[in-house]
């Protein structure tokens, strides 16, 4: 646990004292706000989040491969990542120390957002349960997309080629999630196959949550998802490892 929480201060601290970091930070919550904001309020009705939040699993797109890129290929581009595996750190505790701190790097710019649905809320009623689920399913998803990518950047030592694959499988996932190309898989394909693809993607899994939906399957997919992509990396570094 010790050696983790090294890891875990270690990669705090690349981000906050990065500009690099800032700069990512200052893009992703400009990005939220503007292309969240474009119809909070309607010329009748109340205002509404549902635009705001329903942005983020493209945004998280967009963005999350930019941040988890370097988790690994830049370790192995400057040669510390043979250094790593010379401590007395396992690669659980490596990865579980990354993987927390990209996290956490990302929660705290979504808790930088939060200041939006408090100012509404100071201005009229607002249903603060849908509006924290969103919370927890935005937090559940970059977490899923966080594993996709660290595992990505365990591929290659070039950020570039990590940025690129990551997006190329995220975007897979993302569609594979939208009603529109479920339905036009289910016009080439059984039923049934349609549905195990679409069950595949986190997309549909967070339109859940951020209803105020809470069914177990949800959190259940969540945690395999990261396990699975999680595990797939581990096994990329003991293969290095072994290699040395």
């Amino acid at each position: 646990m010790h050696e983790m929480v090294v890891i875990l201060r270690r990669e705090l601290k690349s981000y906050f004292l990065s500009p690099i970091a800032y700069v990512f930070g200052g893009l992703f919550l400009a990005a939220m706000m503007y292309f969240g904001t474009d119809r909070l309020f309607t010329p009748r009705g109340p205002a509404r989040l549902d635009s705001f939040f329903g942005n983020f699993p493209f945004l998280f797109l967009l963005f999350l491969p930019a941040l988890t890129m370097r988790l690994w290929a830049e370790e192995r581009k400057q040669g510390t990542l043979e250094l790593l595996m010379t401590f007395p750190v396992t690669v659980a505790q490596l990865i579980a120390g990354k993987f927390v701190a990209a996290l956490s790097f990302l929660a705290v710019l979504l808790l930088l957002t939060f200041g939006l649905p408090v100012t509404i809320g100071m201005f009229g009623e607002l249903d603060w349960g849908p509006v924290l689920c969103a919370y927890l399913a935005a937090l559940l998803m970059s977490g899923a997309y966080i594993a996709v990518g660290m595992f990505c950047s365990s591929l290659s030592r070039d950020q570039i080629i990590a940025l690129l694959v990551a997006l190329i499988v995220l975007l897979a996932l993302y569609l594979l999630g939208t009603p529109m190309v479920l339905v036009n898989l289910g016009g080439y394909l059984p039923e049934w196959m349609a549905a195990i693809l679409g069950g595949l993607s986190p997309y549909a899994y967070f339109s859940s949550i951020a209803r105020g939906v809470f069914d177990t399957r949800d959190f259940i997919y969540y945690l395999c998802f990261c396990g699975f992509f999680l595990y797939a990396n581990a096994l990329v570094l003991n293969g290095r490892r072994v290699r040395g």
